[in-house]
């Protein structure tokens, strides 16, 4: 389905609720564009009779965070004249809105009918219970403005699956990239991973399953084709370290890993003694570790893990960039700050981490350096 249309939100989008919450307005829109509750299970099942502080911590903040979303509505709708989308085309045929994924073109490319688009395949955040593809709508469509196709996925949120579930998906959702690469006219041979907040650590461990066979094989990953390569890396206020999982010394992401420790029970089974237990241990053991781009911001809660992957990626002779935004008079440069497109100053951050792409493509394409 193609869709090109600007969206409205509700007409007290920006209201605040008496008490805290949202209007009812809020609510409504909230339930049609959010994961809300539309899988949580009840308080009488027996998943939250095992796990209640967890389905209690989940529902709390997909609230807070569907809060300030709903405000964001009509900003997060207005795609560029110069993009064609194409959207909610199933990647897992069982008619499951978490299997669903979106494709992003640069529309003269698309009109003229070029084969090989370079692409972006671009895993939202979210702290692995909340958010959804349309949510980075007019991001990823700026980055196709700039000359890339971009395919952004949907993928089980918790509690609905744990991480192990999640990464099955998206690795799902590249496969199908390269099934329908002909298709959409993207190109698998010039093929980027955008990635922002929670969605840096399935990022990361989809780059090593492509990359290692026999942790693809450990984590339980069926691929439906050959694994893929990915030219560079981008992460944005990445969750970039799981330590904590094995060592509870290493300071935890705002507590997410604690507070969602159930998510991660197959995962840590897994990876428990193995060569792979540590995040620096993931990387050192692929033939090949991508260039990676990196940004964060002084009032991101997850600045040290990207400077740690930094020092790491140094450390291991991976050429890398990071862009970490220092906060002045008094304004805050928060978390994702530059997936924040209505914000003139997000706007060099991805500047940059195109002109980081290009540098990592090969040299027979030439898609300009306008932007």
């Amino acid at each position: 389905m193609m869709n090109n249309a600007i969206g409205r939100g509700p007409a007290d989008l920006y209201e605040k609720a008496p008490g805290g919450g949202l209007t009812d307005a809020q609510e409504r829109l909230a339930r049609t564009w959010t994961f809300l509750d539309e899988d949580l299970p009840d308080d009488s099942s027996p998943m939250y009779e095992r796990h209640p502080e967890y389905i209690d911590y989940i529902r709390e903040h997909r609230l807070s965070y569907a809060g300030g979303d709903v405000r964001r509505y009509d900003l997060r709708q207005q795609l560029p004249n110069d993009v064609v989308a194409f959207t909610d085309i199933p990647y897992i045929g069982d008619g499951a809105r978490a299997h669903l994924l979106d494709v992003y073109l640069p529309k003269e490319a698309y009109l003229r009918g070029d084969a090989d688009i370079p692409t972006i395949f671009d895993i939202h955040g979210g702290a692995f219970f909340y958010s959804f593809k349309e949510i980075m709508s007019v991001y990823v469509a700026q980055l196709a403005s700039r000359g890339f196709a971009v395919v952004c996925p949907n993928y089980t949120l918790a509690p609905g699956g744990d991480f192990l579930d999640m990464l099955a998906d998206v690795s799902a959702a590249l496969s199908w990239v390269g099934e329908h690469e002909g298709e959409y006219q993207l190109n698998r041979s010039q093929l980027f991973l955008s990635c922002d907040s929670a969605g840096a650590l399935l990022g990361l461990f989809l780059l090593a399953t492509q990359g290692d066979e026999e942790l693809a094989r450990l984590l339980g990953l069926d691929r439906r084709s050959a694994p893929m390569a990915f030219r560079s890396a981008g992460f944005c206020s990445g969750m970039l370290n799981y330590d904590h999982l094995f060592d509870t010394a290493v300071p935890d992401s705002k507590g997410l890993f604690d507070s969602l420790l159930p998510m991660f029970d197959r995962l840590r089974e897994r990876l428990d003694g193995t060569a792979f237990e540590r995040t620096e241990n993931l990387l050192e053991t692929l033939d090949r570790v991508p260039p990676m781009w990196l940004c964060t911001s002084t009032d991101d809660f997850l600045e040290e893990d990207s400077l740690r992957m930094a020092i790491t990626l140094r450390r291991l002779g991976v050429d890398h960039q990071l862009v970490d935004l220092r906060s002045s008079n008094g304004r805050r440069l928060p978390h994702d700050y530059p997936l924040m497109t209505w914000d003139d100053g997000a706007a060099p951050c991805m500047d940059s981490i195109l002109t980081f792409f290009r540098e990592h493509m090969s040299p027979r394409i030439d898609i300009g350096d306008s932007m």
